[in-house]
């Protein structure tokens, strides 16, 4: 319960309006931008909405330059909400509850954040796209001729669009927990930013060399980054256990 309540506080104190609102503008700038790319590739093969929201949703601009600093941007501030100060510790009686209670509020956000990239892509692609539940094959042949194995289709278009936005969701979270350390080790927000973002940047590289996006290799990504997530939530608790609570500017 106590790190239930510090969690309802931090989410009811971390609501950054103004941040949130330019993170999904340019969610949505990107979104059309994408559409508007496919719209011209779609005189070689009549995309559906799933197919164009399944290309956006894999594609390493939008994943890594584009929505996941939209993403670091919104939710850098949270640990830094109520500081470091010991005040805010004593209130959920040990450090490692009152950063449970972060813990929670990044992935809230996290799973925010993720619902309105897919919402805002889908309504997006919808609008330009017709829907269909089945991969076509000229849209196959697309990805075929672009590098992309054949495995990727076998299963039908909303299992595998839901492995590709958990395992994008549990990057972004593995990039906030890079985050947390990085807030909690230097105490300032801009340096945990830039830290979490070439982070971010440098896994999002690696990720592009694993060309299979089907189900299986999506959910063996996600095995992966949840342990990486929780092997840096260990090194937050670590590092948190040694932290001066004097409140740091910054």
């Amino acid at each position: 319960m106590k790190i239930l309540r510090s969690a309802a506080f931090g989410l009811s104190e971390h609501i950054p309006a103004a941040r949130w609102c330019l993170s999904l503008a340019a969610v949505a700038f990107a979104a059309a931008v994408s559409v508007s790319r496919y719209i011209d590739l779609a005189d070689t093969a009549a995309f559906s909405s799933f197919e164009t929201l399944f290309m956006i949703m894999t594609d390493p601009v939008n994943i890594v330059f584009i929505y996941l600093p939209a993403y670091l941007f919104a939710v850098c501030g949270i640990m830094f909400v109520s500081g470091f100060g010991g005040i805010e510790v004593l209130r959920c009686h040990s450090r490692s509850d009152w950063l449970n209670g972060k813990l929670i509020v990044y992935a809230v956000n996290t799973l925010v954040f993720m619902a309105a990239v897919m919402i805002i892509n889908f309504v997006v692609c919808s609008r330009s796209f017709f829907f269909s539940n089945v991969w076509s094959s000229g849209f196959v042949g697309f990805r075929a001729m672009m590098g992309n194995p054949a495995s990727d289709f076998a299963s039908s278009p909303v299992p595998t669009l839901t492995f590709a936005s958990m395992a994008v969701l549990m990057f972004y979270f593995f990039c906030g927990m890079v985050n947390m350390l990085a807030s909690i080790v230097s105490g300032r927000e801009s340096a945990a930013l830039f830290i979490s973002l070439i982070a971010g940047i440098g896994v999002g590289m690696m990720n592009t060399m694993i060309y299979s996006n089907d189900a299986e290799s999506q959910l063996i990504r996600c095995v992966v980054l949840a342990a990486a997530s929780l092997a840096v939530y260990a090194l937050c608790l670590a590092a948190m256990s040694r932290k001066d609570l004097t409140r740091r500017s910054g």
